[in-house]
């Protein structure tokens, strides 16, 4: 294929290029022929589906890997990047999206960790504040450099591990998934801080899943598919449809959409739920075949809510019905037991065994579904685990092929997959598209459609507001561990979501009941 490359006129000298770059493992072929630069001063964004290359490329500028064919050039001069040490003698930095900071040592000894400065041969600690001090001021950060990392929020760790890199007089900061954590107006302020990069003439390579963020704060952006490089663009000559349909080689899916009637019975009722120094005063109710979301920035103490319902947290007063009986779940094993399927937001570390099989952890929450005489049927297992991968286009070796192996999005895919296999009335699901390219959130938002036109009651907490909107038919607004509002996605714009996340008082609206349920057109 020949790659989509718009003529430019001559520019300033690039920081960083891949030239014609190809790199192996064995003999999967992860980059082929890929072209890339980055100029002083502008963010380009690195568009693609899990599998695409994106990390591989991050990982050859950073030294992580070696080019298995063409150049990588640093000012202009092809230069070997050995190691993440010479890369950052080279003025490359990267946060990856999984943070590396130390929550029990300070700010100031995570930004210089290893680089302290000494006087006499002990830690000269006021200089080592002054320093760090100095540095987040560039970032209009005031916090207490003494302060332990684990006592900040989420997104002011995410500056901290930029200053980190930036301590290192980096001129080339490269960001992997950098708003994962961060709730819509922590993007907003990070947003603020790269742009305030960049007029200093600090280069940035993003990589992101969210398309509205990248064409919030891109210049330009690359699309590679299968390791092959597609496009580059300007950002004010492409558009989101046309970036999606060039990493997954087809028409854009565009956005789901709901049609038909609520009709349904009641599947779940909340009233007056409250857990002192957590949430007050919560009621709502879902009917079978509604898809409802769950919105609130970081803190809102969403998730608090709803592991209440399902047996993860206890100490609760009010009432929770499930089909007009009141239930009081003791743990979410009684909760499924009585129909209710809950998926958690944390996939590595409460929704998967990493170490184990697909098929084993396809099963694990309907075991009995497969036993017989208090043996496993493994043709059973076998045939309702390739129907999941095949249902959700798994990339996958097989059944038997470790599920820690698996790319975010599939490992996604796997944990949904997992729970929809017991078919629960009620299904809760926390951060549903969390960390996934554009064709598998499709995919999953499709799968609960589906399953909401079937007579699913589907909770869906999420803080992607624009996903909510799309998908759910009534939105609940959470801040603060109090209902802001409930009202008809219809009705609803991201702008009104985050100003009542943020507290800002609205009525409660009483979304009508002829909604649209959830069917993929």
């Amino acid at each position: 294929m020949t790659p989509a490359v718009k003529p430019e006129s001559p520019g300033p000298q690039p920081l960083i290029q891949l030239d014609r770059v190809g790199k192996s493992f064995g003999t999967n072929i992860v980059l082929d022929g890929v072209d890339f630069e980055l100029r002083p001063g502008e963010v380009h964004a690195l568009c693609g589906e899990n599998g695409a290359g994106k990390s591989t490329c991050l990982g050859l500028f950073y030294g992580l890997h070696q080019p298995s064919a063409g150049r990588i050039l640093c000012d202009g001069k092809e230069q070997r990047v050995e190691s993440p040490s010479h890369a950052q003698s080279l003025g490359i930095g990267c946060v990856f999206q999984e943070l590396s900071l130390a929550g029990a040592l300070s700010v100031a000894e995570n930004i210089y960790a290893g680089r302290v400065p000494t006087r006499f041969g002990v830690v000269d600690w006021p200089e080592l504040r002054r320093r760090a001090q100095a540095l987040l001021a560039e970032f209009g950060l005031d916090i207490d450099v003494s302060t332990p990392v684990e006592n900040l929020p989420i997104s002011s760790r995410q500056i901290v591990e930029i200053a980190k890199a930036l301590s290192l007089n980096s001129r080339v900061l490269l960001l992997d998934e950098p708003t994962s954590a961060l709730a819509p107006d922590e993007v907003d302020a990070l947003f603020e801080v790269l742009k305030s990069l960049t007029k200093k003439g600090i280069g940035i390579v993003y990589v992101s899943h969210h398309m509205a963020e990248i064409f919030q704060i891109s210049d330009r952006i690359t699309v590679l598919r299968d390791g092959r490089h597609i496009s580059t663009l300007p950002v004010s000559e492409t558009s989101q449809e046309q970036v999606v349909a060039e990493m997954i080689g087809g028409a854009h899916p565009g956005d789901v959409t709901r049609s038909g009637k609520i009709n349904g019975e009641e599947v779940l009722h909340v009233q007056h739920l409250t857990h002192p120094g957590e949430f007050e005063d919560i009621s709502f109710s879902i009917k079978a075949g509604e898809i409802v979301g769950m919105a609130g920035l970081m803190g809102a103490r969403r998730s608090e809510i709803v592991r209440s319902i399902v047996g993860l947290m206890h100490g609760a007063t009010g009432e929770i019905r499930l089909h007009g009986k009141p239930v009081n779940f003791a743990s979410l094993r009684q909760a499924m037991r009585a129909g209710v399927g809950f998926v958690p937001e944390e996939r590595k570390t409460e929704g998967l065994f990493l170490e184990q099989s697909l098929s084993d952890n396809l099963i694990a929450a309907s075991l009995s579904d497969h036993a017989s005489a208090g043996f496993m049927r493994s043709g059973s297992i076998k045939a309702a685990s390739q129907t999941a991968i095949d249902a959700f286009s798994v990339k996958t070796s097989g059944i038997n092929e470790l599920v820690g192996d698996l790319s975010g999005g599939n490992q996604q895919k796997i944990m949904l997959a997992k729970w929809l296999k017991r078919a629960p009335a009620l299904l809760i699901i926390e951060e549903p598209t969390k960390g996934v390219d554009v064709g598998a959130k499709f995919q999953i938002h499709t799968e609960l459609l589906r399953r909401a036109a079937e007579g699913m009651a589907i909770l869906v907490v999420s803080s992607d507001f624009p996903e909510l909107v799309s998908l759910s038919t009534r939105i609940l607004v959470v801040h603060d561990g109090h209902l802001m509002g409930d009202i008809a996605a219809a009705e609803a714009t991201e702008t009104t979501l985050l100003q009542m996340a943020a507290g800002n008082s609205a009525p409660i609206v009483d979304a009508p009941q002829s909604n649209q349920s959830g069917v993929a057109t």
